[in-house]
């Protein structure tokens, strides 16, 4: 009997460490906020730009291996005019506006410990553009929208303790690479639509780096 209880707890915890084992399982939902650092290449138009992008995530797990979910990702234009523009302190020089994309999202993991999950990602979405930038005063806005898509890698670390109990909070960290297409739909000056011929209604093509650090908690089906 004691033989057969024995054989019955080698069982149990070999099971329970081979669980622990995968860091993704088949219909885990992982939520996440994060916030990151873009570089614009290619478009001096957001020369005096600081992006600040703030993704939020939903993914589910499809198998141990793919992920897929959705993102909501606004960059807020932050402003650093006041390095560009000197002796002009009696009026305003400032950028400002938003790029908003809402984005799918597929990821491959390339391990998956319990502890550790490296990854490759594939996005791609709707995005919406609002630049503000008041120049000697005047208000200056571009309105467009377009798509984008991008790819990437990162790490995704599951917290735990000491005796290797896994925690559903953990880090990500991810570098990416994102590609924008947008059509311009509108260019104001003081609220007054700007005629067709000016260059800022050309279209937006350009390239961004992003690094983005992550928070996230994961759900998992006992």
């Amino acid at each position: 009997m004691i033989k057969k209880h024995l054989i019955y707890l080698l069982i149990l915890i070999s099971s329970v460490s081979f669980g622990q084992e995968k860091s993704l399982l088949a219909k885990d939902v992982t939520i996440s906020l994060g916030a990151g650092k873009n570089k614009f290449f290619e478009k001096r138009e957001f020369a005096v730009a600081v992006p600040i992008e703030l993704p939020s995530t939903i993914i589910v797990g499809l198998n141990d291996q793919f992920e897929f979910g959705v993102e909501y990702a606004p960059i807020l234009f932050n402003d650093r005019s006041s390095s560009d523009f000197q002796g002009l302190d009696s009026t305003r020089n400032h950028f400002g506006g938003n790029l908003q994309s809402f984005n799918a999202i597929l990821q491959y993991s390339l391990n998956n410990n319990y502890r550790f999950n490296g990854y490759l990602q594939a996005t791609g979405g709707y995005s919406m553009l609002h630049k503000k930038r008041w120049i000697v005063g005047d208000l200056n806005e571009v309105i467009g929208e377009g798509h984008n898509w991008s790819i990437g890698c990162g790490a995704r670390y599951q917290l735990g303790n000491m005796y290797d109990d896994v925690f559903p909070w953990f880090f990500d960290f991810s570098l990416v690479y994102t590609r924008y297409n947008l059509e311009i739909t509108d260019f104001l000056i003081e609220n007054i639509q700007q005629p067709k011929v000016n260059s800022t209604w050309d279209p937006l093509n350009f390239g961004a780096v992003d690094v983005v650090l992550r928070i996230g908690y994961r759900f998992r089906k006992k």
